[in-house]
């Protein structure tokens, strides 16, 4: 059994004693995420003191207060490790005669996996914003999103100029069968003149409820713009994760050292288990998967009944 404690909103869950722990999935809400202010998120919540926030496809907003991390087994990640996000190419469309690679297939899989066997490095992003904490949430992943930091959601909706905070990475590859999109970038017409603009650019799919120690998977269609040529080196990472054997191959990954939607665009790369990767990588990060937690009314009655099933007769 593990002991943990949390607190959320106002409500202290202290010493739980929980049939099963998940992580590390940890709050992206203001606080423990500083500064503030910071200007970081839509108008509608400047500062991102909500947490990270999406729209649907009718422009509907909507935030989500955790982020669920992938770490490396020894270094505060669960039992599956490094393949608690996961990705695998699982089809490629090339130009027929050459050798680019026009469109792709990731076969996505998340799994809220536990415990958590380690303390993990703090998290930040290119906005300035960091995270310390070693508070985690404990138990169902609630309206899970998963977010390609690699991709674009549209040829037709980017930043006017890939500068600041904005990274330009042509090919592009576009995200073709994502739910909505996350914010990313400043606050426009913020008082302190910080920029560029922001908006939700970053595509993003659902993948409902994970309960502790399950799966959902879902599959992610991309298109390129152009083609992706061997002298790209995405070009390896695709190829090598679509001719590796089921369960090998990754090409998501999200260490706590990336904060929410830590850079955009990304590299699409291989997760080769090392526990804080950076060469190429940025932040250590891809994708992002973010969800929410119970209402803490709620997760105090979750937690009462838990107790009292484990009562002696």
């Amino acid at each position: 059994m593990a002991r943990v404690a949390y607190v959320c909103v106002g409500v202290s869950v202290a010493s739980l004693t929980l049939a099963a722990v998940a992580g590390p999935s940890l709050p992206v809400t203001k606080p423990p995420v500083q500064p503030l202010p910071s200007w970081t998120g839509p108008g509608l919540d400047s500062h991102a003191q909500n947490g990270q926030w999406f729209a649907d496809a009718t422009g509907l907003p909507q935030p989500r207060s955790h982020e669920f991390y992938d770490n490396a087994v020894q270094f505060g990640g669960g039992f599956l490790g490094t393949d608690a996000i996961y990705g695998k190419v699982t089809n490629v469309v090339m130009v027929p005669g050459t050798a680019g690679i026009t469109a792709f297939e990731i076969t996505a899989t998340i799994t809220n996996d536990g415990p958590a066997t380690g303390p993990w490095q703090p998290g930040r992003n290119s906005h300035g914003e960091f995270l310390v904490t070693q508070e985690q949430y404990v138990g169902t992943l609630y309206q899970a999103k998963l977010t390609a930091e690699f991709a674009l959601a549209s040829l037709q909706f980017v930043p006017a100029a890939w500068v600041g905070p904005y990274r330009d990475r042509p090919e592009y590859i576009v995200a073709v069968n994502h739910d909505q999109t996350a914010w990313y970038c400043y606050t426009p017409d913020n008082p302190v003149g910080l920029g560029p603009a922001g908006n939700y650019y970053v595509p993003a799919w659902d993948f409902g409820d994970i309960p502790v120690g399950t799966s959902v998977t879902r599959k992610l269609l991309f298109n390129v713009a152009g083609a992706i040529t061997p002298n790209d080196p995405r070009f390896n990472a695709i190829m090598s994760s679509f001719q590796a054997p089921l369960g090998q191959g990754d090409v998501f990954l999200n260490r706590t050292t990336d904060l929410k939607i830590g850079d955009w665009l990304d590299e699409l790369t291989l997760d080769l288990g090392v526990p804080y990767p950076t060469d190429g990588l940025l932040r250590g990060g891809n994708v992002s998967v973010f969800h929410n937690i119970p209402e803490p009314a709620s997760l105090v009655l979750l937690t009462l009944g838990a107790l009292l099933r484990r009562r002696p007769a």
